[in-house]
């Protein structure tokens, strides 16, 4: 059955009401990787030891409803979609119906360079799982990793999916993370799907780790930096700062830009 469920979007998308799969839930998850990258699913070792830097990845103001209950999640069966058609076939498998604005949003992607990274994530057991219509990310955290030309991004986003009323949700995230490595000068990191989610806000918390400093007054608005410190990563030393944003999220969904930040020199 295809289920048109209200959209649930951010650095990637994750998928409507939770499905069935090999006896448990999942939902979906995909959202925009450049073409060039080498993409695959990692540990969360890299979490770890930057925040060790910079503090933990929770902002203080962050929701408590949103860490009630939180548990971890895996996250499986990754793929890659080159077009719309793709992306919209697989996630018709899992009963995903693409409503026409987002689906808009992904193929400007496409379009500017873009593949789109596509996986499965394991949701927590619940009564009734059509009811849980609205799946937002309100975390979106990541480390990024700049040196020499190259970024390695690491995701890890924070699920919170709900009852369309919020009489009854559930909170979950993946205990790895999702690893994008290309060649490029300016940090990047997916935010136009953001406009989408279901939740009035969501946060963004970033660790932006590079062998040097940078000019904090390149930070692209509404982002701020508030922790600093230093990480080792293999055998360098690298400075860490933390670039910090609530993204509020109106009615209007206005677009909402991706983060861009120049390093290269």
């Amino acid at each position: 059955m295809i289920r048109l469920s209200r959209p649930a979007y951010a650095d990637l998308k994750c998928g409507d009401a939770p499905m069935y799969f090999d006896g448990g839930l999942v939902v979906t998850w995909a959202g925009p990787a450049p073409k060039e990258a080498r993409v695959r699913l990692a540990n969360g070792d890299v979490f770890e030891r930057v925040e060790q830097a910079t503090g933990s990845g929770i902002p203080q103001d962050y929701p408590e409803k949103y860490l009630k209950n939180l548990r971890t999640s895996e996250v499986f069966n990754a793929c890659t979609a080159w077009t719309p058609d793709e992306l919209v076939r697989w996630q018709g498998r899992y009963g995903i119906e693409m409503e026409p604005e987002a689906l808009s949003v992904y193929d400007s992607y496409l379009k500017s360079g873009n593949t789109i990274f596509m996986a499965l994530v394991d949701h927590p057991s619940v009564r009734d799982p059509g009811a849980f219509v609205a799946c937002s990310l309100v975390l979106q955290r990541a480390v990024i990793v700049y040196n020499s030309g190259r970024q390695d991004l690491f995701l890890r986003s924070y699920f919170h999916s709900a009852r369309e009323d919020s009489s009854e949700f559930v909170n979950f995230a993946p205990g790895g993370s999702v690893h994008y490595s290309f060649k490029t000068d300016t940090a990047w990191f997916p935010l136009e799907l953001t406009r989408f989610i279901s939740e009035p806000s969501s946060y963004v918390e970033l660790d932006i780790v590079t062998p040097e400093g940078f000019d904090e007054s390149l930070l692209p608005a509404p982002f701020s930096t508030r922790e600093t410190g230093y990480a080792l990563l293999g055998d360098i030393k690298y400075q860490v700062r933390r670039a910090s944003a609530v993204l509020r999220i109106g009615d209007q969904r206005q677009a909402i830009p991706d983060f861009r930040l120049a390093l290269g020199r």
